[in-house]
């Protein structure tokens, strides 16, 4: 609901309807929104260390914000948004807030100018494709974006899938279905030996049949200081009657050390179809060996299924099976049920998501 008519109608009970109408357009424009989302489920890893099955109640990037804009002369609008994420179940902070895509801008002829903490343009060059919404066990970000060997399972030597803190952005006009974005963070936490900078950017095209994108992202004094992490990624998808059918490829070069790189090969294949209330869909996606080191790949493959409750409400459904080589310690994006290298993790679970 437009915070907009909650202020006019609030104004209008102690004030006359114009002073009603005069505070609500001093406001400009505000949305309070928000999305719910909570499953149940059990994930296993056959190489834990501890228990090898855990049954669990997840929140999905639950979250509640405010956005708006108001014309500040001519053409010109300031744009702003506050996005806080909350944990339903209460196991991280007690519930409380963590700050999720948050800004203040200037939106105009020229595009849109940013500052704050917002998702990076390569992480989203994949959101159009992404059928899990980048949450739950069954994304497919759990492989595309990440390279996981020779680091902790929790935290990869690289991820490309990022709320990026301290970023200036720039998204040109949309001009005929093209778009372009570019952002840059720098460090504020700069020393004398690293200096860790993130470029990231992406240009795609959009109409009612077909999606395109390309994506980079360079994080300057990444895995290793003097070594820049890098990402290139390709996506593609078909759109018609219900369905999309999309692949994404990417290469990824990440430090091994102060004076070495490695890059490794991925692709996803993804597709969905709605009939009625209904949508079901599967991702498939690979990681390649890392460099010259053998069976450091993994492999993954999501089944979903959904219906619709109304516009808003989506009860669903998924299963996913993911399986590293015998080097690989590729894990869920949480590392919940961290294991050995060569592990297969599985997991299954119903869930119901709401958005207002």
């Amino acid at each position: 609901m437009k915070r907009k008519v909650i202020v006019t109608a609030l104004a209008g009970i102690f004030f006359t309807p114009a002073a009603a109408l005069a505070a609500s357009d001093a406001m400009g424009d505000i949305d309070v929104y928000g999305r719910l989302d909570a499953n149940l489920e059990s994930v296993k890893n056959d190489r834990a260390a501890g228990a090898t099955t855990l049954n669990r109640l997840m929140t999905n990037a639950s979250r509640l914000g405010v956005r708006g804009s108001k014309g500040v002369g001519g053409a010109l609008n300031v744009i702003y948004q506050l996005e806080a994420g909350f944990d339903l179940n209460g196991s991280a902070n007690n519930g409380l807030a963590t700050t999720r895509n948050s800004h203040v801008g200037l939106k105009g002829g020229f595009g849109t100018v940013f500052l704050g903490n917002w998702d990076t343009p390569y992480f989203v060059s994949h959101d159009p494709v992404e059928l899990f919404g980048n949450t739950t066990v069954a994304t497919g970000v759990n492989l595309t974006g990440r390279v996981a060997n020779a680091a902790s399972v929790a935290n990869p030597i690289a991820n490309f899938n990022n709320h990026q803190k301290t970023v200036v952005q720039y998204w040109s006009p949309s001009v005929g279905g093209f778009q372009a974005k570019v952002a840059y963070a720098p460090d504020n936490n700069k020393t004398l030996l690293q200096n860790q900078t993130v470029l990231s950017m992406s240009a795609t095209y959009e109409n009612d049949m077909f999606y395109g994108a390309y994506g980079f992202e360079s994080h300057k004094d990444g895995s290793f200081a003097g070594q820049a992490d890098q990402a290139n990624r390709l996506v593609g998808a078909y759109k018609v009657a219900g369905a999309l059918v999309s692949l994404t490829y990417e290469r990824l070069k990440v430090g091994t050390s102060a004076a070495s790189s490695a890059s490794r090969n991925g692709i996803e294949l993804a597709g969905k179809y709605k009939f009625g209330a209904s949508t079901i869909g599967a991702v498939y996606s690979r990681a390649g060996d890392l460099g010259g080191a053998a069976n450091t790949g993994a492999s993954q493959y999501s089944l979903r299924y959904g219906y619709d409750l109304g516009s808003d409400t989506e009860v669903y459904g998924f299963y996913t099976s993911l399986t590293n080589k015998a080097a690989a310690t590729y894990n869920f994006k949480d590392g919940a049920v961290a294991g050995a290298a060569g592990s297969r993790l599985s997991g299954f679970g119903i869930g119901i998501a709401h958005n207002f």
